[in-house]
């Protein structure tokens, strides 16, 4: 499997990672519980640096632009991908919305709040699927091995900010954080 494929799956399961593990924790909050507002701000602002920062336009610099450029039908699949990047920061500002509500409004606004967070793992569920259903596939048929160089070089040089072996200092940490303070099963707080 070539480099930037594995690294892209890899970044792809981290990040569903993430996203259902604040689902989970969401789902297990019972009526009237209050949850750690702190731990719920970490995992978003970890969500918004990682796929806006590092993965998303690694996807559409590299990896979209060469396959548009080989493969004429996978052109509609790839504006709809990067419609959804697009609609990311603004999916993820709405949840930072609903979080904030949620804090203002007590325990009250937890029913609310899980929807929202539910619907975003849906989306990002979705999402992931039609890149490593539908895109990858048609750019392992399509790519040259000289398009694979450069995707490979790119995914390379910008590896996950908290997963690969370059991880940045401020993104590892917040990453140590939410393991730190998300519960069991999830991670090693309370």
């Amino acid at each position: 499997m070539r480099e930037s494929l594995h690294i892209i799956k890899q970044e792809h399961r981290n990040l569903f990672r993430i996203v259902n593990m604040m689902d989970q924790i969401l789902r297990g909050l019972k009526p009237g519980d209050t949850p750690d507002f702190a731990f719920l701000d970490d995992v978003l602002d970890y969500i918004e640096t990682f796929t806006d920062v590092y993965h998303h336009p690694k996807e559409d610099q590299f990896l979209f632009r060469l396959l548009r450029n080989r493969d004429a039908g996978a052109v509609a699949i790839i504006e709809e991908l990067e419609e959804e990047h697009e609609r990311c920061p603004v999916s993820l500002k709405s949840l930072k919305e609903g979080l904030a509500a949620f804090r203002a409004t007590g325990p009250q606004g937890l029913e609310t709040f899980r929807a929202q967070a539910s619907e975003y793992l849906r989306f990002q569920t979705k999402h992931l699927q039609k890149e490593e259903g539908i895109v990858l596939p048609l750019a392992m048929r399509a790519l040259t091995d000289e398009d694979w160089e450069e995707i490979d070089a790119a995914f390379r040089d910008n590896s996950d900010p908290v997963f690969g072996p370059q991880g940045r200092a401020e993104t590892r940490s917040l990453y140590s954080r939410i393991v730190n303070e998300a519960p069991a099963p999830f991670g090693f707080g309370d």
